[in-house]
């Protein structure tokens, strides 16, 4: 994870003069992330045979075959994939993430990614859409990403133009089943769990057990999922849902996150659950820096820094 360690420290090194207290990795995360063996593929082929695929129609039939067929996104402006060439360095940050992952899951079991964050505005979701979308543009992978940020009406749905309804608090109310409440779109093997209608004390949601059953029930549907959920400091959720996966993605936003907050926000996982950062908004948008984790790209081309959509 060098390539993390460069982009914090030049994020900080950069805005020194101008925000207070910046992430220092080398603090945050030094003895918390595996590194991935050099040895490994940068990524897996189109012919490697996908992890835990179901044998058969019948076994997927119930889900996937009978899931809501829809023609989302429609304008794909939250997804750098289905933008212009202006955003081809962010697309290929992604490819480098989704690289990586993959170099890290050839090291043990990582199939589910919780994606979080310290505090709401950091680009979570924003990272947790496009990250999906990433692994769904490979031949014969399939990806699900998982709007578990129940706390507000639709964010990963508002990013892709889907609708919220029915969604995973209406599976977790026992009001329907895992097959209706998940979709696809216009985008081939991306698929999606809307957050599902607001309900008073969706924290009670998240520590039921029918989460975890839930989750187990679809991982062999898929070559990846990706759970969003609520930033970590201000509410619990988010540490319930990474004893459920296999690994924690937390998402910085370099111009504004203090040191104290991110690392407040890593404590709150388990020591070895933490497997990358994603540094958002950088400064310097140049091909050099695109190598690390990352991005700074956006509609701000004439000014000093450049911000990616975030929510």
């Amino acid at each position: 994870m060098s390539r993390i360690h460069e982009a914090l420290e030049k994020a900080r090194r950069q805005q020194s003069g101008s925000t207070p207290e910046l992430p220092n990795v080398e603090e945050i995360i030094a003895a918390g992330v595996p590194s991935p063996d050099p040895e490994l593929a940068a990524d897996i082929g189109p012919d490697d045979e996908p992890l835990d695929r179901l044998k058969t129609v019948e076994d997927r039939g119930e889900i996937l075959e009978h899931c809501p067929q829809l023609n989302w996104p429609i304008t794909g402006k939250a997804l750098i994939f289905l933008a212009d060439e202006s955003h081809a360095a962010g697309q290929e940050q992604f490819r480098t993430l989704r690289s990586r992952l993959y170099q890290l899951r050839g090291s043990g079991s990582l199939k589910v990614i919780v994606v979080c964050s310290a505090i709401p505005g950091e680009g979570k979701s924003f990272v947790s859409a496009n990250l999906a979308h990433a692994f769904a543009l490979q031949s014969d992978r399939r990806a699900l990403v998982v709007d578990a940020d129940l706390r507000r009406a639709g964010g990963l749905s508002t990013l892709l133009e889907a609708p919220h309804t029915p969604g995973l608090t209406d599976y977790l109310l026992g009001e329907q089943s895992a097959a209706d409440i998940i979709q696809t779109g216009s985008l081939k093997d991306l698929y999606l769990i809307p957050s599902g209608k607001r309900v008073p004390k969706p924290g009670e949601l998240i520590g039921d057990s029918k989460l975890g059953t839930l989750i187990e029930q679809l991982r062999p549907l898929f070559d990846w999922i990706i759970i969003d959920t609520p930033p970590i400091l201000p509410i619990a959720d988010a540490r319930m849902i990474a004893d459920l996966s296999d690994g924690v993605l937390m998402v910085v936003n370099a111009p504004s996150t203090l040191a104290h907050l991110a690392k407040r926000a890593i404590k709150q996982f388990r020591r070895d659950s933490l497997v990358g950062v994603v540094l958002n908004r950088t400064l310097e948008p140049s091909a050099s820096y695109y190598s690390a984790y990352g991005h700074g790209y956006g509609p701000d081309a004439n000014s000093g820094v450049r911000s990616a959509h975030s929510t």
